[in-house]
């Protein structure tokens, strides 16, 4: 019997410590879940560090300015005759390898209007120049230019606004940005002709910047650069030019793009000299001119490039290696990542793809400190001769392309380090 007993109290004293240790780790979990937590826990946890925010330590881009381009007129014709179709301008293009840049920003000399059967009035382009360039190209075309500077004297030529406006929506459907205007010098008939309101010389161009931080993560920012154009070739650009280049350059980096100077001349007049000039005095970083149809010199105005004409890039012109080659510029930006806010600069950039309309207005509404870059520059001489096929040129050309520049009076500092 009293073995018994003593079996039963065990078994109790057992099942009392069982429920006690449950209670225990039930009111743990209950004291975990209502936020509390053991002196010796809470004294762990506090001596925990917080993780630190990545911080930038590298940020920078590659662009490739592009000049006169166009695929009207005889490009079109040689084009069409192929089988390549609308490949057959850029079906030499990979020889600039455009898998090494962030951008490329071209200078396109045409609207894009679709005709009928893609119909085209060979005598007038080449007659009165009223060109014209399909819109079925940009299906190449998108895969290697992200911007296109719309700010010249043929972009005008299918109806004015009425042809600018199709050109824009073409655009916008390839994916491709733009920028400019040629609403300021040509004169029109009827305000249906006329460009849009909205249409100024300057825009907001969104570029990949590409950042790395110290915990050796990267990431691609969109990034809002300005860019300016100044269509001049009836003309020089009014003062109200220079004042928007100046209001974008207070705020975002801003790169000027004239459209203007004297045709097939080997370098630039003084009246261009003093014009571009005034824009880099007004803080632009940078003017890269076309229009001449040749490459014209270079020049470092207070430590920024000049580049008076890159020639022909995308053109059919061939009257001898003048008017079948160019000078592609690469642009090297290079950030002082000090003090940046990168995800605010980001989705300005995000939103101003999304919107355009109020695009710079967020841009000034955000009071960022504007963002600080060195700039490096190198340029890769093209040819398009014979055939309207674009492509790297030779290494003759190549020294013959960085006389004509004037590369060699260029700054060290300025110049992409020797390869």
């Amino acid at each position: 019997m009293g073995k018994k007993l003593g079996g039963i109290l065990l078994l109790v004293c057992l099942g009392a410590s069982v429920a006690v240790g449950t209670c225990l780790l039930l009111l743990q979990t209950n004291r975990k879940e209502n936020g509390e937590v053991s002196t010796s826990v809470a004294i762990e946890e506090s001596k925990k560090e917080p993780i630190p925010d990545p911080v930038a330590t590298e940020a920078k881009m590659k662009i490739m300015y592009a000049g006169t381009t166009f695929w009207g007129r005889r490009t079109n014709q040689l084009a069409r005759a192929s089988k390549l179709g609308v490949k057959y301008p850029f079906s030499k293009i990979n020889t600039l390898h455009r898998e090494n840049y962030d951008a490329w920003i071209g200078g396109l000399e045409c609207p894009l209007v679709q005709k009928e059967n893609n119909a085209h009035n060979y005598a007038e382009e080449s007659s009165i120049f009223k060109f014209n360039c399909d819109p079925d190209y940009l299906l190449e075309a998108k895969k290697y230019f992200t911007a296109f500077l719309l700010g010249n004297n043929h972009t005008d030529n299918q109806g004015g606004g009425v042809g600018l406006t199709e050109t824009r929506k073409h655009l916008d459907d390839a994916g491709i940005q733009y920028f400019g205007t040629p609403k300021y010098t040509w004169v029109v008939e009827s305000e249906l002709e006329r460009d849009t309101k909205e249409a100024t010389n300057c825009g907001i161009i969104v570029l990949p910047l590409n950042v790395t931080y110290d915990n050796g993560k990267t990431n691609k920012i969109q990034m809002p650069f300005g860019f300016c154009s100044a269509h001049g070739v009836f003309g020089i650009p009014g003062q109200d030019y220079i004042d928007n280049m100046k209001t974008y350059a207070t705020y975002v980096p801003t790169i000027a793009m004239p459209h203007m100077g004297a045709e097939y001349q080997p370098s630039h007049d003084q009246l261009r000299q003093n014009l571009y000039r005034q824009m880099i005095d007004v803080g632009v970083d940078a003017v890269i001119a076309d229009h001449p149809h040749w490459v014209q010199d270079a020049e470092a105005y207070k430590n920024k490039l000049i580049v008076y004409s890159m020639g022909n890039f995308m053109f059919d012109q061939y009257d001898g290696v003048e008017y079948s080659r160019s000078a592609a510029i690469e642009a090297n930006a290079i950030v002082n990542v000090d003090s940046v806010d990168f995800d605010k600069w980001n989705k300005l950039g995000a939103d101003c793809l999304k919107d355009k309309k109020t695009c710079f207005e967020n841009v000034k509404n955000a009071k960022l400190p504007k963002v600080s870059i060195t700039w490096k520059y190198d340029f890769h001489a093209t040819t398009s001769a014979g055939d309207c096929i674009t492509r790297l040129s030779s290494q003759s050309e190549q020294n013959s392309v960085a006389q004509r520049l004037r590369w060699s009076a260029i700054p060290a500092a300025m110049k992409v380090d020797d390869k």
